[in-house]
C-alpha cells in the first residue's frame, strides 16, 4: 500500500513539473497576452496582427486594385525577408515578376521608374505604379 501512495506522489510530481516546464515560457515571455489579443480578433484582424497594420493595409489595398492574376514587383521590402514572404502569400494568384504591370512600393517616399506611372496612392510612401503601354 505505501508503494502505491509513493508511485502517485513521484507521478504527481513529475507531472506538476512538467506542467510548469510548458505554462513557464507563456509568462516568461509575455505570450499570454499575445494570444489573449489574438483569441478576441476576426480572421482578417489575425492577419494584420501578425503582419503589421501597415503593411497588411497596403496588401489589401494591392490585392483590391490590381485586376485579375497580373504582375508585380516590389520595391522597399528587402528580398526574401519575412515581410517579402507575407506580400507573396496575400497576393496570390498574382505572380512577383522581374518585368511587372505593377510596382508595389511600400516605405519609399518618391520612388520612380521610367515607363511606369502612379496607378493608385494609399499614402505618401505606399503606393502602386502601372506600366504604361
Amino acid at each position: 500500500m505505501e508503494k502505491k501512495i509513493i508511485v502517485r506522489i513521484i507521478l504527481a510530481a513529475w507531472v506538476i513539473i512538467w506542467a510548469i516546464f510548458l505554462i513557464r515560457p507563456f509568462f516568461k515571455k509575455d505570450l499570454i497576452r499575445d494570444y489573449s489579443n489574438l483569441s478576441k480578433l476576426s480572421t482578417e484582424g489575425k492577419r494584420a496582427y501578425v503582419t503589421g497594420p501597415r503593411l497588411y493595409e497596403f496588401i489589401r489595398v494591392c490585392n483590391q486594385s490590381m485586376p485579375g492574376p497580373s504582375l508585380y514587383g516590389v520595391i522597399g521590402i528587402k528580398k526574401d525577408s519575412l515581410e517579402h514572404r507575407r506580400v507573396r502569400y496575400y497576393l496570390y494568384p498574382n505572380i512577383e515578376k522581374e518585368e511587372p504591370e505593377f510596382l508595389l512600393v511600400y516605405g519609399t517616399k518618391n520612388y520612380a521608374r521610367e515607363g511606369y506611372k502612379i496607378f493608385k496612392v494609399l499614402d505618401p510612401d505606399r503606393y502602386i505604379l502601372r506600366r504604361v503601354k
